[in-house]
């Protein structure tokens, strides 16, 4: 009788207590102004960063319940990775990782992420393989034997750079060698002639590469016209783009290379009025600026969709185009 007694207390107790931890968490749910989201970019050297940083202010002025921070990560294979274990829940990713992360295939081989889900494409990004302008490679085959860094391993640089080395015609590991190193510390690398190139995909011009070709002379390689076919004929996500004569410091000549897509990317777990919210503000203000004002990006409503799969496509995204078509 009295075990039973005490297990009624017991039980009373943790019933009250319950009552008044439920009762403060409704306190405080009720003093909620903002959600905070974290923003997976990738280094903070790259274009990601200080792009996802700009989003972000642009975010904490324009909407009332939603705050956005930029966090930097190692780039987008390591960003799709936090958004599947939801420690993120917005990223930029590389058109071809998110392809791959859906479809389950090359590096997400056997592991779909079926929940990934595309707001927009961004703007484009540009394969730039950079040597040093006395070093003698002047094209893809002479990087047989050669150093070359591509990136942080979970980086859309390293994802993309095998593919298209071995269209060219070289096989990892026999041919070349691979760093895998993050895009400021490669581009010391090759400064003091430890690696023999520096593969980065981003925007053009990027403050690495600008840096780099105002301490040294610098060459752009150019991707033939063969990769090219092959590539975006067999992928999806691969598209023709060029680097114009003075991107950088020596650069003479406009040259042709491939591309991807810098896409925005959440998951099914966003809300679509949040979604619809978020796409407002950035496409009301198209010109995204750094810190100091220059700008980084200047988006193209019409190019926003172009390229992504209806199945990627967040629901919210679907109905924030379809009604901007609709004006």
């Amino acid at each position: 009788m009295l075990r039973f007694s005490k297990c009624i207390f017991v039980f009373l107790f943790l019933s009250f207590y319950s009552s008044l931890l439920y009762a403060e968490e409704e306190k405080y749910e009720a003093r909620l102004i903002k959600k905070i989201y974290s923003f997976g970019t990738a280094s903070i050297n790259g274009t990601y960063y200080p792009f996802g940083n700009a989003i972000s202010r642009l975010f904490s002025n324009n909407l009332k319940k939603l705050v956005t921070v930029a966090e930097p990560t190692p780039g987008s294979v390591a960003n799709v990775n936090y958004l599947r274990k939801k420690q993120i829940e917005l990223a930029l990713i590389q058109s071809d990782v998110v392809w791959m992360a859906y479809q389950g295939t090359v590096i997400f081989n056997g592991n779909p992420f079926k929940d990934i889900r595309v707001l927009a494409s961004l703007y484009s990004e540009k394969v730039q393989i950079v040597v040093r302008a006395d070093s003698g490679i002047n094209s893809l085959d002479d990087l047989k034997g050669k150093k070359i860094s591509v990136g942080e391993i979970e980086s859309g640089s390293a994802a993309g750079a095998i593919q298209i080395l071995e269209a060219a015609g070289l096989k990892n590991q026999e041919d070349y060698n691979l760093v895998y190193e993050r895009f400021t510390k490669a581009t010391e690398l090759l400064l003091d002639g430890y690696i023999d190139a520096v593969y980065y995909v981003g925007g053009v011009p990027a403050d690495g590469l600008v840096r780099l070709a105002e301490k040294i002379p610098i060459k752009l390689l150019e991707i033939p016209e063969s990769v090219i076919n092959t590539l975006t004929t067999s992928f999806p996500y691969y598209s023709r783009e060029s680097i114009d004569t003075n991107s950088y410091l020596g650069h003479k000549r406009s040259i042709k290379t491939l591309g991807f897509k810098a896409l925005l990317v959440g998951t099914t777990r966003l809300p679509s009025e949040e979604v619809i919210n978020i796409l407002t503000v950035i496409y009301s203000n198209p010109k995204i600026l750094s810190d100091n004002g220059k700008v980084l990006v200047e988006l193209n409503k019409n190019d926003a969709i172009k390229g992504v799969d209806a199945a990627m496509l967040h629901e919210g995204a679907a109905a924030f185009f379809m009604n901007q078509s609709d004006r």
